[in-house]
């Protein structure tokens, strides 16, 4: 950072952040947020109304770092207006485009060293050095991301995670139960748990857990604590790796607090593309999962990821994704036309499957899904649900229910509370309906 700007004015400064990438990042956003005002930096409502931009970049996907070049020369130009104006990179960014972008921004840091933020900006010393010991200050009062762990051990041969994240750390017990109780005494009622596979969970305190925790495994062992804690009404965590799905993870699914909703990435429904993937496991070992997990809660939503158009893929390989995705019966799923990331394994394998033929791979998946998400959202219809309320819009309450349906209602709502919900309409994307009242 050039140190010809002074921060003598800081205490009417103002920060914006971009965010790009996953809720990793989003709640990577939350704690860069918490520096900034710690040390007198405040909101700007855009980009353009700020003094320091902060991009939390996703480096993922070679489109993903396509757009932070983009930003980067539209900053530049708010260099020129304001004097005092400072650009920020960090985030899930790989050495080498670290090394190119370094030019373009102000300053990058690694986001595991988040305190260099604070120390950069106005020289200060800190002892506050984890990552994990910088408090997020969260976008509401209700919904609050909880990292556990960061950081894979998986090498999946199409993701840069491992290279700019570093391999796995999980955090304390005591520490997360600690922030999970905090939140529960200032009124939050829902907690998501974060990790770039965040069921190999695995801390240094295990024997921080209660003595009558009936679970041997970490993550499974963690869920059920965090289901001890009165106030906290709703648990979600995601990414899970399939592969370390285990049998006690699947019967924590049924503590009366997690959510009816489970988002699995299976990537790829041929055996051979998963081999290519170093996804260990096989289209197999995955349906085997998915029918364990229905019988423990059969009735709940199941989302995934696929990635279209990998190296080598061919028709029939693609075919068994949709084989696969009919008999896993998703409720939602994300898919990705494969695109070539540098610095990982599969950028060096040939990317031989036509930009025209992965756009209609992804378009057959996305009719299906659409097709099979409207069938599966009419057993709502006459039915009740839990609905957490987060915003509301031309006239109606909106939230999530516990399958992760999005629901609108008119009525006296209250956002950052539940309601019951009877559902009268069930659209493709959202469902309608009016508050049950207890009569």
């Amino acid at each position: 950072m050039p140190k010809s700007q002074k921060y003598y004015k800081i205490k009417f400064m103002k920060y914006y952040i971009i965010t790009h990438g996953c809720q990793m990042n989003k709640s990577d956003s939350e704690r860069v947020a918490t520096v900034l005002r710690e040390i007198g930096y405040r909101p700007a409502l855009k980009e353009s109304e700020a003094d320091l931009v902060v991009v939390v970049a996703c480096s993922v996907r070679q489109a993903a770092v396509d757009r932070i070049y983009g930003k980067a020369r539209a900053l530049a130009k708010l260099k020129i207006k304001n004097p005092y104006f400072v650009s920020v990179l960090t985030g899930c960014v790989l050495p080498r485009d670290k090394r190119k972008l370094a030019e373009k921004f102000d300053y990058v840091f690694s986001i595991d060293k988040i305190s260099d933020l604070k120390s950069e900006i106005l020289n200060l010393k800190s002892n506050e050095n984890d990552y994990f010991k910088i408090k997020a200050s969260h976008s509401n009062d209700f919904s609050a991301f909880v990292p556990i762990m960061t950081g894979c051990n998986n090498f999946c041969s199409y993701c840069a995670v491992p290279y700019v994240r570093g391999r796995e750390e999980s955090r304390g017990v005591k520490d997360i139960l600690r922030e999970i109780k905090g939140l529960a005494k200032t009124g939050y009622s829902e907690v998501i748990l974060l990790g770039q596979n965040v069921n190999t969970y695995n801390p240094k305190d295990v024997k921080s857990f209660s003595k009558n925790n009936p679970y041997k495994d970490y993550f499974a062992a963690l869920l059920w604590e965090i289901n001890q804690i009165k106030g906290i009404e709703r648990i979600f965590f995601t990414a899970p790796h399939p592969k370390d799905m285990s049998d006690e993870v699947i019967s924590a699914l049924a503590l009366p607090k997690m959510l009816n909703y489970l988002h699995l990435p299976v990537q790829s429904g041929d055996d051979e593309i998963l081999k290519k993937m170093n996804r260990n496991y096989t289209a197999s070992d995955y349906l085997k999962l998915v029918k364990k997990i229905k019988k423990i809660r059969p009735n709940i939503s199941l989302g995934t990821d696929i990635i279209v158009g990998f190296p080598g893929e061919t028709k029939k390989q693609f075919q068994n994704t949709v084989e696969l995705y009919k008999k896993a019966d998703f409720d939602i799923s994300y898919h990705a036309m494969y695109s070539p990331r540098v610095g990982t394994v599969a950028a060096k394998m040939k990317d031989n499957v036509s930009r025209q033929e992965k756009k209609r791979r992804w378009n057959v998946l996305q009719k299906l899904m659409e097709k099979n998400t409207f069938k599966k959202n009419q057993i709502y219809l006459g039915n009740i649900v839990s609905v957490l309320v987060d915003g509301y819009e031309k006239g109606c309450y909106v939230g999530n229910s516990r399958e992760m349906k999005r629901v609108r209602f008119k009525g006296d709502g209250v956002i950052g509370k539940m309601f019951n919900i009877k559902i009268e309409k069930a659209h493709t994307w959202i469902l309608e309906g009016e508050i049950a009242y207890d009569k």
